[in-house]
């Protein structure tokens, strides 16, 4: 009978011990008036990137060690903790911003019945939803570590929350510096510069409707054997300047429509009029194309983060357009020996020319 009493205290004694190491020690984020506050953006979500959303490390109380979490679980603790003591009670101008918990851990070392030593890191990420995707704006991490008795654990909690606002602090800052990039911008505005005065170079004629070109703006050597009267050389280049104001990219487009007069060409014996209206709607071709660039990016709708590519690949599109144009031209027109279709086009060309000049301005 003694025995078996003894058999009894010893499995009573090690459930004891098993429950009292599966103790779990509570933290209350306490409310605290933040200096640092935001009337531009505010935290909508709180998402943990941890796989457990109970314990976030050890600590001791007395020489016992215990698992530590915080009140309702990290996510919900911080959530409390933010929409008490930093997000506004009206929020429906504010950017929505979504805290991530990459990391957040508490080990403590027993050192002996005086002396625990603590450590604690912390790293958040920042977020923004954008565009129809979730972007990554910046993040931060820290550290604190501590000395404390093993029966009083009260530095813990002011600490944490001490870093948990240091964090605010370092986001609030990159947010305002972030303003007057494109970092924080909601969406873009297309403006349509106009060209700048028309200056003619001795090697380059801009387009200009009130200027037609003139036998003196082909320069170029003649192609020795070739069967053309003449030959133009015309394209059209984009300058793009992207300024941001109020969170709004706008996207500065100028566009120049030019003929290198180096290159162009005309067979001494070929200069008529008739010939010169042939060379004159190749320019007013690429004038037509540049306006239809102009029009199909005033109406597209950029992305913030690939404007820039973006634009890039219609300008890419627009010269191939322009390429096939210029050979549909000669072809249907037997390079303006057909007559007949050489007046087609040119009131085809210049009725569009028109109606896109009108819209574009």
């Amino acid at each position: 009978m003694k025995q078996k009493r003894i058999f009894y205290t010893i499995i009573f004694l090690l459930f004891c011990s098993v429950c009292s190491i599966a103790q779990t020690k509570i933290i209350r984020l306490k409310n605290e008036k933040l200096k640092v506050l935001s009337n531009e953006f505010y935290f909508a979500e709180v998402k943990l990137e941890r796989s457990s959303q109970n314990t976030i490390g050890r600590m001791y109380d007395g020489s016992q060690a215990m698992s530590v979490a915080l009140e309702g679980g990290v996510a919900k603790a911080f959530e409390n903790f933010l929409n008490r003591n930093f997000n506004a009670s009206n929020i429906d101008t504010l950017t929505s911003i979504y805290l991530v918990i990459n990391e957040l851990k508490i080990e403590e070392k027993f050192i002996n019945q005086y002396k625990v030593r603590g450590d604690i890191s912390l790293k958040l990420s920042f977020e923004m939803y954008r565009d129809g995707q979730m972007i990554n704006l910046t993040s931060g991490s820290a550290t604190g570590n501590y000395t404390r008795s093993p029966q009083n654990d009260e530095i813990v909690e002011p600490l944490l929350r001490n870093m948990i606002k240091n964090q605010l602090i370092g986001f609030k800052k990159w947010f305002d510096d972030s303003k007057k990039s494109d970092k924080l911008a909601k969406s873009v505005r297309v403006i349509l510069d106009e060209e700048s005065p028309i200056q003619n170079y001795s090697d380059t004629v801009y387009y200009d409707k009130n200027r037609p070109l003139v036998w003196t703006d082909f320069k170029g050597a003649g192609r020795f054997g070739s069967r053309w009267a003449a030959q133009v050389f015309t394209s059209f280049g984009m300058e793009v300047n992207a300024t941001v104001s109020n969170r709004v990219v706008n996207l500065h487009i100028k566009i120049q429509v030019w003929l290198d007069k180096t290159i162009s060409w005309v067979r001494p014996d070929a200069k008529n009029d008739y010939t010169l209206a042939h060379e004159q709607l190749h320019f007013d071709i690429t004038k037509l194309v540049a306006e239809r660039f102009k029009k199909k990016v005033s109406n597209m709708l950029f992305t913030v983060e690939d404007f820039s590519s973006e634009i890039q690949y219609q300008y890419l599109e627009y010269y191939r357009q322009l390429s096939q144009a210029q050979q549909d031209y000669d072809g249907d027109t037997n390079h303006g020996i057909d007559k007949a279709e050489q007046q087609r086009w040119i009131e085809k060309v210049k009725k569009e020319l028109n109606e896109l000049e009108t819209k574009n301005k």
